[in-house]
């Protein structure tokens, strides 16, 4: 997409927006969930909402996602509730179990009520059923057809139309992304990515994220172009030392680069953790369904980390809470992130 698409798509995807407007310790976080039919329950009824992304479909219309939007509740303070915008990873935002199809995931809904207990309102967008898939996670990733490249110009519709929404503090919106979702994330928050650029050159566009946080991305793409990916905005990437689907290692190394240039990217990884270290339940799992990964052709192994992932929760309750303070707030909690006490490795 060139600059003058991306720009002629943000300003139908804006004007579309404006119409259609009219616990903090691990035990009370992983208390809040404990099978998935409870944390869908325990959620407020969400708003099915429909916006265009800035990526068309064969005909050349923008593609129309769909999404699910949690408030808060109570009614809106001044100014609006600060917001953020989630990404599901490669298994898609709803359950997998039989007769809850139509909710999110145990793990997605963790999260949302999480985040809804900070006062943030929380857009899930849909990148998978709009275009006919329900996961790609079985899909070998050179075969993918919806990949973080295309997720990244939903993210930017997302974020048009999330904007122009009442009740909604259009300048204070974080991305907030999980596995696909964080590759997505790390490639929405490219401030060398044309997309991006365009989107940010728009008149009245919304200011752009005000943080970014990554679970668990696959980060070789973004290792790899040096100087050509650059955050836009402060970031975190959380990953587990043992994660076999997508491996630490280029993260680490991606953190390093940045830290030289000077760029406010941090990685913290994770020790005796691996994909999904985050979930709120379940057991270690090897997937033998997912082709590549480390080793290609056994599988990956996906599950909880107890410790690690309470200890994640919190860093990013943290940076999110600095972040997406009301401007000219006090920000008592300023560089919490990085100063909570921690056996894990930070880079």
């Amino acid at each position: 997409m060139n600059a003058a698409m991306a720009r002629a798509a943000l300003a139908l995807a804006m004007a579309r927006a404006v119409a259609a407007s009219a616990m903090t310790t691990a035990a009370a976080a992983l208390a809040s969930v404990v099978v998935a039919g409870a944390a869908a329950a325990a959620l407020p009824l969400p708003e099915r909402v429909s916006f265009a992304s800035l990526d068309s479909d064969a005909s050349g219309d923008p593609v129309r996602i769909t999404g699910l939007l949690y408030r808060p509740e109570g009614p809106a303070p001044a100014g609006g509730f600060a917001a953020v915008i989630v990404l599901h990873g490669c298994g898609g935002m709803y359950s997998a179990l039989r007769g809850h199809a139509d909710e999110l995931s145990r793990h997605n809904a963790a999260w949302t009520g999480d985040l809804l207990g900070e006062g943030y309102a929380v857009l899930f967008p849909d990148s998978f059923n709009p275009r006919g898939q329900r996961e790609v996670c079985t899909t070998p990733p050179a075969a993918r057809t919806i990949n973080a490249g295309r997720r990244r110009l939903d993210v930017l519709g997302a974020l048009a139309w999330l904007g122009a929404q009442r009740g909604v503090d259009r300048e204070r919106i974080a991305l907030l992304g999980f596995s696909h979702g964080g590759s997505t994330t790390l490639a929405a928050i490219n401030a060398h990515d044309r997309a991006v650029m365009a989107f940010r050159d728009v008149p009245d566009a919304p200011p752009y994220f005000r943080a970014a946080v990554a679970y668990y991305p696959g980060c070789r793409a973004y290792e790899r172009a040096g100087k050509r990916w650059l955050p836009a905005m402060p970031a975190r990437i959380y990953i587990g030392a043992s994660d076999d689907w997508t491996p630490a290692a280029p993260c680490v190394a991606l953190g390093e680069a940045q830290k030289a240039r000077g760029e406010p990217l941090e990685v913290t990884v994770f020790a005796d953790s691996h994909h999904g270290f985050d979930s709120p339940a379940g057991r270690l799992v090897v997937r033998k369904n997912v082709p590549g990964g480390v080793n290609p052709g056994q599988g990956v192994t996906v599950g909880p980390n107890v410790e690690a992932g309470a200890d994640a929760r919190q860093r990013t309750r943290a940076f999110l809470r600095e972040r997406l303070a009301p401007s000219g707030a006090a920000r008592a909690c300023a560089g919490a992130d990085s100063a909570l006490p921690s056996t894990r490795r930070s880079q």
